[in-house]
């Protein structure tokens, strides 16, 4: 079976949208609505924003939801990245103070090898009302 869009879904195919300019500074360029939505959802937040640790991704900035996606698919409203450094108390600490002031659906932990490596399975859990365990 041939790769690419399907007879159904070959109209509403577009080609990928071309990358920005190299001197485009993404974020400079959100930086604005970022510290707008962090003060909104923690003032505490203010510190990660201005460090360019903690970055909005507002759901109008990635676009409608493809053709090609099941009808009851919802984008989310916003997605927040928090970058850290490494496993360590303090990047817990971070991460779980974002994860109370925005509230969000879903989670993604990217790790490096080595730090995926030494996590064993199942001994990271989410904050809950209480603080929880950590890494």
């Amino acid at each position: 079976m041939a790769a690419g869009p399907t007879p159904s879904t070959a109209a509403s195919f577009r080609p990928p949208l071309p990358p920005p300019p190299p001197c485009f500074d993404y974020r400079s360029a959100s930086l604005a609505d970022t510290r707008a939505s962090a003060a909104t959802a923690d003032p505490a937040l203010a510190g990660l924003v201005e460090s360019g640790a903690l970055v909005r991704v507002p759901r109008r900035r990635f676009g409608p939801v493809p053709a090609w996606r099941p009808p009851d698919f919802a984008e989310p409203e916003d997605v927040w990245i928090l970058g850290t450094s490494h496993l360590s108390a303090e990047s817990a600490d971070e991460v779980e103070r974002v994860l109370r002031a925005v509230h969000p659906d879903n989670v993604v932990v990217e790790l490096c090898r080595s730090s995926a490596l030494t996590a064993e399975p199942g001994s990271c859990t989410l904050p809950t009302t209480p603080p929880a365990s950590r890494c």
